[in-house]
């Protein structure tokens, strides 16, 4: 009982998304049920309703839980709602007025990014039909990698698997690997860029916003239409991104550690 409030199996429940949402990879049952103070053998028979309605996935290789569809497409809809959208917003407008770029945030859904919200800027006197609650393939844009770059192999494994992945400019990975490939080049400088990959005269570079645990929940994206910027006006661009991407993240409760400081994600 915490303040005086019994300890249903809901708030047991509970405590175990919370405690699986904190970690980046599958976990043992025998420490959920130690870390989150539950009998181990309610932790399993919880385990399994929760995977029978797909909030949980167990994965029998590694004898490991993690968390399922249904708790993905949860928090997908609250990041599609208002809260995202409203925190980001006086940022995209401040970085299309530093960079010129067209800004949006956006998020994953599935194997798709969904844009949340855009911002052109007011010197703009052409723009690519982006719109809020666009969809678009996340391997072939720089705001999906972005976010994929948060994901590890078994879940980009779960995204994917061995099919083929489709290309609408004839660029882009085609497989798993290739995507993987792409990813652990990003990852190294800490943001993903998309050159022509999605549609011809569109350059885009975005950085990875992350959650208070640490998780990449969101892209933040500036985009350019024609000739993409080089050399020192690039380097302005990126540099103004990554820190409206710190920016959005520490408003959401994430707090820099030392591996994030250097260009690499935490974690």
């Amino acid at each position: 009982m915490a303040n005086g409030i019994p300890d249903t199996s809901g708030r047991r429940v509970l405590r175990i998304l919370q405690y699986l949402a904190q970690h980046q990879r599958p976990v043992l049952a025998s420490a959920i049920a130690r870390d989150c103070g539950l009998p181990r053998s309610s932790t399993y028979r919880l385990l399994h309703v929760m995977a029978e309605e797909r909030f949980v996935t167990y994965y029998p290789d590694d004898g490991r839980w993690g968390l399922g569809l249904a708790a993905y497409e949860l928090g997908t809809g609250y990041l599609l709602s208002d809260p995202l959208a409203r925190q980001a917003a006086g940022i995209l407008v401040r970085l299309a007025a530093e960079t010129g770029a067209f800004m949006a945030i956006g998020v994953l859904d599935g194997t798709d990014v969904v844009v949340s919200r855009t911002h052109i800027p007011e010197t703009a006197t052409a723009w690519a039909d982006v719109q809020s609650g666009g969809r678009y393939p996340a391997h072939l844009t720089a705001m999906g990698r972005a976010i994929l770059l948060g994901r590890d192999d078994v879940e980009l494994t779960a995204l994917y698997g061995d099919r083929k992945l489709v290309q609408l400019a004839g660029r882009g990975p085609t497989t798993l690997a290739e995507l993987v490939g792409e990813l652990e080049e990003a990852r190294a400088v800490g943001y993903a860029a998309s050159l022509n990959d999605l549609e011809d005269g569109i350059t885009a570079y975005a950085a990875p916003v992350q959650s208070a645990p640490g998780r990449v929940i969101a892209a933040l994206t500036a985009g350019f239409l024609g000739d993409p910027p080089t050399g020192l006006q690039l380097d302005n661009v990126l540099a103004a991104l990554l820190a409206g991407a710190a920016e959005l993240s520490a408003r959401l409760g994430y707090r820099t550690t030392e591996g994030a400081r250097d260009g690499t994600l935490a974690g």
